[in-house]
């Protein structure tokens, strides 16, 4: 054989073996491999700087009890049906989305005893949107906008100031008969930077 020849046989080899050796052994352990890792929901991290888990469920708690104990939920003559608004961001951070708030708020009261007092409708602009989407006549929907008694909102706010940064979250429950504001509660956290 040629040096040649054999130069390029070892090479081919050498790398064979490297490769063959390299399958065969086991991969280093690795801890938490594809798993994830989760907080409590009522325990705040040390990086949150801004609104987070813990003041979602303690937010929407607080309120929740708040409005399931309200008297005049609870000694309504009917079961009262309410409509869900949005959350008003006034905040320093306008593109945040803030509306997980009344969904958790809603979702709560569902669950809770209060759902005998309190019934939920959908937003008339929601009923004809599945209405077209199952290609009926939107126009039917107009009675829905008319079973809401009530309507509930937030309205987020925040002052920034130096390192510190205090939010306010008011959340309101509004006859739509007579626009008076029945209930209304809010919630309050400040953020050192």
């Amino acid at each position: 054989m040629r040096p040649r020849a054999r130069l390029v046989y070892l090479t081919v080899g050498l790398t064979s073996l490297a490769f063959l050796s390299a399958c065969r052994s086991n991969p280093p352990r690795v801890e938490n491999r594809g798993a994830t890792t989760t907080a409590p929901l009522d325990k705040r991290l040390p990086s949150e700087r801004g609104l987070a888990s813990k003041d979602l469920v303690t937010a929407t708690d607080e309120m929740v009890e708040s409005i399931a104990n309200h008297p005049e939920f609870i000694n309504a003559p009917y079961r009262l049906q309410i409509v869900m608004d949005q959350v008003v961001n006034r905040t320093t951070m306008p593109a945040r989305d803030f509306d997980i708030y009344l969904a958790r708020i809603r979702a709560r009261l569902n669950e809770s005893g209060a759902r005998y007092n309190l019934g939920f409708v959908l937003p008339k602009a929601d009923i004809e949107h599945l209405r077209r989407k199952e290609g009926l006549d939107p126009a039917g929907s107009s009675d829905f906008a008319s079973k809401a008694d009530y309507v509930i909102r937030g309205v987020f706010y925040d002052a920034p100031s130096g390192g510190t940064n205090t939010y306010l979250l008011t959340f309101q429950i509004v006859d739509l008969h007579d626009a008076q504001i029945t209930w209304e509660g809010s919630y309050e956290v400040k953020f050192a930077g």
